[in-house]
């Protein structure tokens, strides 16, 4: 039986993800409760606590992104780990969470209402 975590990361849905999020030592009892808090968002997929001080948590990023997540951590007084690569991954995952919105909220169409034609006409100079 496949986990809701594989399926997302599949690719279920256009713009779900999965991420892990490395968190400092934290009371599992204060952890439990941000999770609850986490699965009570509407865009959020899954969110479960997985090895040591690892947060797992699938979301559609069409509507919410990390640095949200991260709030939701912070307000909660869950710490995250520190350090370059933290850092690093989560500016990265804003960055893609981003642009996933940014394209599922975006207009559709090419930058012109007539595309070229195939048979295009060449001009009389020729």
């Amino acid at each position: 039986m496949t986990t809701v975590l594989e399926k997302t990361a599949k690719g279920n849905g256009p713009f779900d993800v999965a991420r892990k999020i490395t968190l400092a030592s934290t009371p599992i009892e204060k952890l439990q409760e941000v999770i609850r808090q986490l699965k009570a968002i509407d865009s959020i997929i899954d969110a479960k606590a997985c090895q040591q001080n690892k947060l797992h948590i699938a979301y559609d990023n069409s509507r919410i992104g990390i640095h949200d997540i991260e709030t939701v951590l912070d307000t909660a007084g869950v710490v995250r780990a520190s350090g370059y690569w933290c850092h690093l991954k989560s500016m990265w995952f804003g960055y893609l969470d981003e642009n996933a919105k940014s394209n599922a909220h975006a207009g559709g169409g090419a930058c012109c209402n007539r595309p070229p034609s195939a048979f295009a006409r060449r001009s009389k100079h020729n």
